[in-house]
């Protein structure tokens, strides 16, 4: 037995008002839950009122944060029901007025046995509150916040606010003592039965200031984390259940506030948990609904988990579709349905958009008007057939199709439900203008293939023809390669002339089209570039020396009649002398100096002798010196011009011959010492030239030969460079520097300040080296 319910718009929109004007005193639905599982009830502290102007607010305050419903169950009532939360004898503080006429505390219990305490607001005139929680306070704000700016509602990190509140002082509550400073690590979103759950976890305490959802569309849900920094992306694309993106940004940087974004597609309820490690929102399932003009009748109310209600949802504006002419025309104040995850379609029925890479595909959207279907063992062919009275379109049903189906669909549009019956039973449909055929997939997949091979069967026809070519630049060889990979057919072939550079291409006349036009644009004249390298090298060195020399004879015998009178000693000598060049050589002893510091190959220098007249005692000094300064510029400019992407290379300098003996035989080898550069130019679109050089500068060091045969001291650069244009880069730098200093002495005696210069000898050397290596490309065309 089957039975098809199909309900047009004009019957389906006085039910959606009905159930629009039944639950349109239901401003949202907020639970916030801070406390750990387990823990003992919480207390209500106070309850109390501000007036400020046309704004009034209601603050609810609770020894800890609590979970709470609030309804509003007609246009001069709002219940705010405090679940696990007991009270005493708690009086309302302030004064009533503005929009409030009266505050009532309630204590009760909810439906499964728990604690509540409920806040029943008396309205001086019809308002829609805005509900708010704030640490361990609820607030009930009717036409703005009076708060202070850090407790005002809160906007978009990245886009004005839907709304503007008005900035008047008012105390505000201060945060806990011990609030430590944390960092915003990750944001993870997941979906499952329950609803959407976003988890925003760090280090430290994240410990939300306020959770609310801003007024007006579009919809989001803004958190603010206060001390808290952020190292997630600005941006995360979510496209899950609601959820749109998550921004998040420092929304002040004193105090430090940072603001979390949820952009949603539609308003949905959410519920907040306090986690070890950050915080948990879980946004419903439950849909709110667009209140309509008429004002609702007075009712009960609601209890404190909504019902899910299946009605439309209010969406962004979107292109709606036209109904089919056989199905009754849909009011125009219709709102969309809302998108629901479906199979895929064939690419004719896709929504159009844009999809970001690494992000999950937005769900499809269906234009098709509602139906309801309850069919219990109904032929799948009769079934499919009847979408033909409800879509308007030309159905063909495929031979092959049996069996029954069992389906109840309520309320859903047309075309999401002939894709899930079509899912179902494995089928497929194709689209022709205004005829769907319907098949199996397997029918549709080999048809599919049947006509691609008759399309590759009919290109593949036709008479093989020949092309020849003789190229000017490129070789035929290489030009064949890139034939048979890129243009020609199974059909075809191709040949070539090796001594007059000359292709033949054998294959049908569309695949000759395009091999000679790819022969065309690789056989053409490529640009030269020319090379200019300079390697220039730079030896400073210094030398300075400074030296002493000094001699003493002293004698006392007796011919010279300087005795001592005494038997002994009679006579003594004492001699130290630097040579037989200085003094009185007549009569001095030619004995080793005193003090012997010289300056070796000394420039300069200066001699004292000094004695008495019958030579008893002479003494003699010399002091030699020297100063050295050279300086020495080697450059070398090799020059090179090469075709593009061919490699070069230039050598000048001399082979030294090795000789080895082995074996009573004398082998000679030649080891180059020479200016070396090998490089390759590949010129680029943007007229750059992209080069790989390799530089040696190798010269032969006969100061150190070794048995004659030279040690080659050799500099060397390998590197891979992009340079512009006659632009000059350097590839490589060398700079060596070696500083020596020395000291010769007599021990102890050098030491001695002031004379201790006459028993000593200081030298010092400085030696430089530079090495620069420079590249020039210069583009010939």
């Amino acid at each position: 037995m089957s039975r098809v319910r199909r309900e047009s718009s004009q019957r389906w929109m006085p039910r959606a008002g009905a159930l629009a004007c039944l639950l349109a005193g239901a401003v949202a639905v907020v639970a916030h839950v801070d406390a750990a599982p387990g823990a003992g009830l919480a207390r209500l502290v106070s309850v109390s009122t501000l007036t400020e102007g046309p704004a009034t607010s209601v603050i609810i305050e609770t020894n800890e944060p609590v979970g709470y419903v609030t309804t509003q169950p007609d246009p001069m009532t709002v219940i705010v029901d405090l679940r696990n939360v007991t009270t005493t004898s708690i009086s309302p503080t302030g004064t009533t007025g503005g929009a409030v006429s009266s505050v009532r505390i309630e204590p009760g219990r909810a439906e499964d046995g728990a604690t509540l305490t409920r806040v029943r607001l008396a309205l001086a005139r019809p308002g829609k509150p805005t509900v708010r929680s704030r640490w361990n306070s609820v607030l009930v704000e009717f036409g703005g916040s009076i708060s202070s700016p850090s407790a005002s509602a809160p906007q978009s990190a990245s886009a004005p606010a839907p709304q503007a509140t008005p900035a008047k002082p008012q105390p505000t509550q201060a945060a806990p003592a011990d609030k430590a400073a944390g960092t915003l690590t990750a944001i993870d979103v997941t979906s499952g039965p329950e609803g959407t759950r976003v988890r925003l976890t760090g280090t430290g305490i994240l410990k939300p200031s306020s959770i609310a959802p801003t007024k007006g569309l579009p919809a989001r849900l803004v958190i603010d984390l206060p001390d808290v920094q952020t190292k997630v992306p600005a941006v995360t694309q979510v496209g899950k259940g609601p959820i749109d993106r998550i921004r998040v940004a420092i929304n002040s940087s004193k105090p430090l506030v940072t603001r979390a974004v949820i952009d949603l597609k539609y308003p949905v309820s959410h519920v907040v948990e306090k986690t070890d490690s950050g915080v948990s929102i879980l946004l419903e399932p439950a849909t709110q609904i667009p209140t309509p003009q008429a004002a609702p009748p007075p009712a009960q109310p609601v209890p404190q988990t909504p019902p899910p209600v299946p009605a439309p949802v209010v969406q962004p504006p979107v292109a709606a579709a036209q109904p089919p002419a056989a199905a009754a025309p849909a009011p125009a104040a219709a709102p969309a349905t809302q998108p629901s995850p479906a199979p895929a379609a064939p690419s004719d029925t896709r929504a159009a958009g844009t999809q970001t890479i690494g992000a999950t595909p937005p769900p499809k959207q269906y234009t098709g008007h509602l139906i309801s279907f309850d069919f219990q063992q109904a032929d799948l062919r009769a079934v499919l057939r009847s979408f033909t009275e409800i879509s308007g379109l030309n159905v063909i049903v495929d031979e092959s199709i049996s069996g029954t189906v069992d389906v109840v669909l309520k309320e859903v549009p047309w075309d999401q439900a002939l894709e899930i019956i079509l899912n179902s039973k494995k089928l497929g449909y194709v689209v022709e203008n205004n005829v769907v055929r319907i098949a199996p997939l397997e029918t549709l997949a080999a048809e599919e293939t049947a006509r691609q091979k008759l399309k590759d069967a009919q290109a593949m026809s036709g008479q093989l023809k020949v092309l020849t070519r003789a190229l000017s630049y490129a070789k035929a060889e290489d030009i064949s390669a890139f034939l048979k990979k890129s243009v020609l057919t199974t059909r075809g072939e191709v040949q070539f002339d090796k001594r007059t550079n000359t292709i033949i291409v054998t294959d049908l006349p569309a695949a000759l089209a395009n091999a000679e036009d790819l022969i065309a644009t690789l056989d053409r004249a490529e640009p030269q570039v020319e090379i200019e390298a300079r390697i220039v090298q730079v030896n400073r060195e210094s030398a300075r020396a400074l030296g002493v020399q000094w001699g003493v004879n002293g004698r006392m015998i007796g011919e010279l009649g300087n005795t001592s009178g005494l038997a002994f000693p009679a006579t003594a000598s004492v001699s130290g002398r630097t040579g037989g060049t200085q003094g009185n050589p007549t009569t001095s002893t030619q004995v080793p100096s005193g003090a012997n510091l010289p300056v070796t190959g000394a420039t300069s220098g200066i001699g004292l002798a000094m004695g008495t007249l019958n030579g008893s005692f002479n003494l003699d000094v010399a002091l030699s010196a020297l100063e050295h300064a050279g300086h020495a510029k080697l450059l070398s400019q090799p020059k090179v011009m090469m075709q593009n992407n061919i490699e070069a290379e230039m050598t000048q300098g001399v082979q030294i011959p090795i000789q080895t003996i082995s074996n009573n035989t004398v082998t000679v080898n030649f080891k180059d010492a020479a200016l070396t550069l090998r490089v390759k130019p590949q010129i680029t679109a943007s007229e750059t030239v992209i080069l790989d050089v390799f530089l040696e500068n190798a010269t032969p060091d006969y100061s150190r030969s070794v048995n004659g045969i030279p040690p080659i001291d050799t500099q060397r650069a390998k590197s891979q460079v992009l340079v512009r244009d006659t632009e000059t880069i350097v590839i490589g730098g060398i700079t060596t520097s070696q500083e020596t200093t020395g000291k010769d002495g007599v021990p102890g005696l050098s030491r001695i300040p002031l004379l201790g210069w006459l028993f000593k000898r200081d030298t010092s050397t400085t030696e430089g080296r530079e090495l620069l290596i420079f590249i020039t490309p210069r583009i010939k065309k």
